[in-house]
């Protein structure tokens, strides 16, 4: 029984010792997708955004990529972050003051509508 008892505590920590492997979406790492929002082509940018938004919180690199893609120069990049972030839930909570500023003065009315919704959504409404 006692045997049993140290396998069992060295199995836990060989498993717990084992390296992660990254997050993927899209069969890609969450790496990749991060570093696609910088493509200068906005269909690869708007790709990256999506599947950044299928990944939500679960990778800590996530969220603040999908912020930083609110600033996009492309209302359908800004749009679909928007949604992005409404799959993350409560954990996108920190882009709130931007989505409240888009809401009031992005120039697109399809942002300014979906930040509207995702304002609701995070508080709850």
């Amino acid at each position: 029984m006692r045997l049993l008892g140290i396998m069992t505590a060295f199995a836990l920590l060989a498993c717990s010792c084992a390296r992660t492997e990254p997050t993927l979406a899209g069969g890609r790492p969450v790496k990749h997708w991060v570093q696609e929002l910088k493509n200068p082509n906005t269909k690869a940018r708007r790709h990256a955004v999506e599947k950044l938004g299928n990944v939500g919180s679960n990778d800590p690199a996530v969220l603040p990529a999908l912020r930083a893609a609110l600033d996009d120069g492309n209302a359908q990049v800004r749009a679909t972050a928007i949604l992005a972030l409404m799959k993350c839930g409560p954990a996108a909570k920190d882009a709130a003051p931007t989505l409240a500023e888009m809401q009031k003065k992005d120039r697109n009315a399809q942002v300014r509508e979906y930040a509207s919704k995702a304002l609701e959504k995070l508080r709850g409404e």
